[in-house]
């Protein structure tokens, strides 16, 4: 049907969503941060593939550059999903990346269809 499906933080808490994710076909993948929720969190069956960590301030009046706050999840945690992604799939980020990104070309960029300017 040529749909895409987005997965963020939250599509990725229990093991039941785990093995759904499996199913998704790569090149049918978004992937979303849905800031500042639904992060990736010690609770959710997916936090054991990722392996990124982040700088964190406690409060938001401490925020520095470079540094997120802790419990609010920041556009940079992208990469958790994709890591996530990656370890239910058993792939490598480098090609889970590639796709995704193409995919993101794909629905916002459609004249290049996907392919950096071809």
């Amino acid at each position: 049907m040529g749909l895409y499906i987005g997965i963020n933080g939250c599509s990725l808490k229990t093991e039941e969503n785990l093995a759904v994710v499996a199913e998704i076909p790569l090149d049918s993948l978004m992937i979303e941060t849905d800031a500042p929720w639904c992060d990736i969190r010690p609770t959710h069956a997916s936090h054991k593939h990722t392996k990124t960590k982040f700088e964190v301030v406690n409060k938001p009046e401490k925020w520095a550059s470079g540094k997120g706050v802790k419990g609010r999840n920041e556009p940079q945690q992208i990469v958790l999903v994709l890591e996530a992604i990656c370890g239910i799939k058993g792939i490598a980020i480098e090609e889970a990346a590639a796709v995704v990104h193409a995919n993101t070309e794909k629905v916002f960029f459609p004249a290049r269809r996907g392919g950096g300017g071809e």
